[in-house]
């Protein structure tokens, strides 16, 4: 402020702010004269993080809501956190390397953030142990010290499950940022576009990593390759994983570099009393007061040790809060006298307590629908009973049609399927025939060359595929034919020279016999070219199975079976058509749409009918009619699995642990009187004269020598498939009223049988596995197959894959050194494993064979996980 006399005497007054930060500027005083306020305004430095930050706050706040909705829905920190502690894995060479002094008695944030120079923590777990739950309580309080206590250090937690990530294809930043985009899509823009690329190049988000576990065994330590490569030499990162799975990739080298790895401790008894003392309602405290008595004085109670799990904990809260049982009944020593006794108790109330008949919070991430919680447990019971006769883990849709209900009715659904389209296309043909030829001849003769000829494709892709016409087949978008093209190679079972002389060959084929046809003027060229070549080609191209053990959900199967299958119908049925009605038109018998259309009434069927997708509809909708699961199957496989009770294997469901499936399996075969297990694992597998065997045992040796006796069944999938194409052949063309064709129909079941009793009736073929201090040695017929013990890196027992597919039983294999010699291509089983002897179709040995293979094997040995 300046002052001085002008030229009337009057002082002026000249007031200069200069970055100045004040927003309003008070004059006091009495003015007399001209007033000049000058203002010198000048714009602060552009601050580019923040709309990014404010997009960062967004983010955090979003995950804050969810993943106190996901905790409240377990009970994770009602009215306290659950008292989950950890310590340093043994079983890992590096897990305490980095771990900062004072950890245990921390929070698991704390933890966290203490490490350095990076933040890399693998947290491990058995089944129920608590490592998610110590995953949710790292991902809150990380979230609750950003917004709360305003460490803006502090990176956002992004919890994500691995299985959606296709590490062959997308590197993590981008899946990372994919996934900020799909499921943050209302985050606010920065310079224009979503911010979720820019969080993740600048390290603003902290991948929380969970199902390592779940994936399939070969995939796992592909997944870590790319996760190490995605993080950098800077990049942070949190792992969970069931012990077991990831301490074996770290004996092989192949665990997260760099990273602290922890393991989740069982609670301990006093802690647990405390916690549930104050979860329980105040007004029964009467009722708790045996228990939390019981935990306190009595550590090595059954009940104490059965509660040391957090699955436990919160079964026994669910189960018992609101009455009017008290859980005074799990320290009854009398009904519940060992640990297993009151999980098993505890396991009765797991379906109820994940379906509660209240509504979800919506605020949760995946919110499961309102199911009946007995209707719910009947079903769950059902499909773990399916799986334990069959000596399987892995839920799958595409082998529901397996189930006993839906094969009793797969013919009589075929036939009836098939009649009710002959009225259909017996009706179509008539009401557009344009021709001079009859409806009979159009609605038999043209349709059943239709399916025919779709038969014809569907072999020959099937042969192409190693044949897997039940699998479920993969998306191709029509108009990529290139890329459908070049994903062939990693599911064609023929060699390369013969893909090569086929996808080269088969269009050069049909351009050779349009040109023949211009010379010779003959229709059946036409016919072949158009309906038969052409009609293959793009069915190997666009028909091929998927992968189900690479897919990221049983969902994704599903839409890509459907699409093939629309795919199919609008390209492969077509050319089928106009093949036909071009070969009628050509050789001056009509043709015209009328032929086309039954023609192609004919190829639809045919490949509808013995498709994946109608198998699946088939199976679905038969056991949801008798009850044993709901309608709505696949939601219901969902929400069972946020609800904790499955978990994802690649393309296909499990239950959250082998224990709880044979569980719920005991509990439905009591209900129904029957045995709830497979076949029991014999010496040696698909032996019908066990008592035949004789085992010798020595210090040096060990020999099990029998003779095997034939019981050929592999040709009924050929007659299979050769009767559903006569069953549709018959019913389809309106054939279904004449005698002679159901004679033609009952041929083939009668050859399948005759094939059986001969192969049991020819002499038996010998059979011998010998162990000795030098290696294995197995004889089957005429093949003899000897690993020497030098040359074997593991051997144990696994589920046989024959030609790149599952052959749905179980046998010894051995995994060989980098150095060894390879046997022949006959023994290769996939993954690096070979072939030595089959055990049966469940995962189990014979508890004398496995001491043996202990004994001379000695550390290459590992027992399968159904070892008695």
């Amino acid at each position: 402020m300046v002052r001085r006399t002008g030229s009337g005497g009057e002082p002026d007054i000249i007031n200069t702010a200069v970055d100045c930060t004040a927003e309003y500027l008070i004059q006091i005083g009495i003015l007399r004269g001209d007033l000049n306020l000058t203002l010198r305004v000048e714009q602060p430095p552009p601050d580019d993080d923040a709309p990014l930050a404010a997009a960062e706050r967004r983010l955090a706040r979003s995950l804050l809501l969810r993943w106190r909705a996901e905790a409240d829905a377990w009970d994770m920190t009602d009215p306290e956190p659950l008292p989950v502690r950890w310590t340093p894995s043994r079983r890992v060479a590096s897990a305490g390397e980095h771990l900062p002094a004072g950890s245990g008695t921390d929070t698991i944030a704390g933890t966290f953030l203490a490490l350095r120079p990076r933040r890399r923590l693998v947290v491990l777990g058995t089944a129920g142990s608590g490592k998610t739950v110590l995953s949710v309580l790292l991902t809150l309080e990380l979230l609750a010290r950003r917004l709360t206590q305003g460490e803006d250090d502090v990176p956002v937690p992004l919890m994500l499950s691995l299985e959606s990530w296709d590490a062959r294809r997308q590197p993590l930043a981008e899946w990372l940022a994919d996934r900020l985009r799909r499921d943050h899509p209302g985050l606010p823009p920065v310079d224009g576009v979503h911010p979720a690329r820019r969080l993740v190049l600048e390290r603003r988000v902290l991948p929380v990593l969970d199902g390592l576990d779940e994936l399939p065994e070969h995939r796992r330590a592909e997944v870590l390759d790319a996760l190490d490569a995605g993080l950098g030499g800077e990049g942070d990162a949190v792992l969970v994983s069931r012990t077991a799975e990831y301490a074996r990739l770290d004996r092989e080298g192949k665990g997260l570099r760099h990273a602290t790895v922890i393991e989740s401790l069982p609670l301990r008894p006093g802690e647990v009393a405390e916690y549930l003392r104050k979860a329980r309602p105040r007004a029964r405290a009467a009722a708790w007061a045996p228990l939390l008595s019981t935990l306190r004085d009595e550590p090595a109670a059954p009940a104490a040790w059965a509660l040391t799990s957090p699955l436990m904990v919160w079964l026994t809260r669910r189960s018992y809060e609101k009455g009017p049982a008290g859980p005074g009944d799990l320290v009854d020593r009398e009904r519940l006298p060992t640990r297993d006794a009151v999980e098993a108790h505890l396991l009765d109330r797991i379906v109820p307590a994940a379906f509660p008949p209240v509504p979800p919070d919506p605020a949760r991430l995946h919110p499961p629908r309102a199911w009946d919680a007995e209707r719910a447990h009947a079903w769950l019971a059902y499909l773990a009973l399916l799986l334990n006769r069959r000596g399987e883990s892995e839920l799958a849709w595409w082998r529901l049609h397996s189930a006993p209900l839906p094969r009793l009715l797969a013919l009589p659904a075929l036939l009836t399927a098939g009649i009710l389209l002959s009225f259909a296309v017996r009706a179509g043909v008539s009401g557009s025939s344009d021709t001079a030829m009859p409806d009979e001849f159009l609605s038999t003769t043209v349709v059943g060359i239709g399916i025919l000829a779709a038969a014809v494709a569907r072999t020959v892709t099937a042969s192409w595929f190693g044949q897997r016409p039940a699998e479920p087949r993969r998306s191709a978008n029509p108009l990529l034919f290139v890329r459908a093209l070049r994903s062939l190679d990693r599911h064609a079972r023929v060699g390369p020279l013969a893909r090569l002389a086929v996808l080269s060959g088969g269009p050069v084929l049909v351009v050779l016999l349009l040109v023949l046809y211009t010379v010779l003027r003959e229709p059946e060229l036409v016919s072949l070219s158009i309906g038969g070549v052409l009609p293959v080609l793009l069915m190997i191209v666009y028909a091929a199975p998927a992968d189900t053990v690479d897919a990221a959900t049983p969902d994704e199967l599903l839409r890509g079976e459907r699409s093939a299958l629309v795919t199919t119908l609008t390209l492969v049925a077509p050319l089928i058509g106009v093949g036909t009605s071009a070969f009628l038109w050509l050789g001056g018998g009509g043709g015209g749409w009328a032929a086309a259309a039954g023609s192609w009434a004919g190829a639809s069927a045919m490949l509808v009918l013995l498709s994946p997708w109608s198998r699946w509809v088939l199976a679905k909708c038969s056991l949801a009619a008798a009850g044993r699961v709901p309608w709505s199957l696949m939601a219901f496989l969902r929400d069972a699995r946020t609800a904790g009770l499955l978990q994802l294997s690649g393309g296909t469901y499990r239950f959250r642990n082998r224990r709880l499936q044979e569980h719920l399996a005991g509990r439905r075969a009591r209900e129904q009187g029957t045995a709830a297990s497979g076949p029991l694992p014999l010496p040696l597998p698909r032996l019908s004269d066990a008592r035949d065997f004789t085992v010798e045992r020595t210090a040096d040796r060990y020999r099990l020598r029998g003779r095997s006796r034939r019981l050929p069944l592999a040709h009924w999938a050929v007659i299979g498939a050769v009767l559903g194409t006569f069953v549709i052949r018959m019913s389809v063309t309106g054939q279904w009223h004449k005698p002679v064709a159901w004679l033609s129909l009952a041929f083939w079941p009668v050859v399948g049988v005759l094939i059986t009793v001969v192969g049991f009736l020819m002499p038996r073929r010998p059979l011998e596995l010998e162990l000795t201090r030098d290696g294995v040695t197995s004889l089957f017929g005429r093949r003899r197959r000897s690993y020497a013990w030098r040359h074997i890196e593991e051997i144990t027992v696994r589920r046989a894959v024959v030609r790149g597919r599952d052959a749905r039983f179980h046998a010894l294999q051995v995994r060989l050194l980098a150095d060894a010699p390879r046997p022949p291509r006959r023994s290769r089983m996939g993954g690096g494993w070979y072939f030595v002897l089959s055990t049966g179709p469940a995962p189990g040995v014979d508890p004398g064979l496995a001491s043996a293979l202990a004994d001379f094997a000695g550390p290459r040995w590992t027992p399968p996980s159904g070892s008695r």
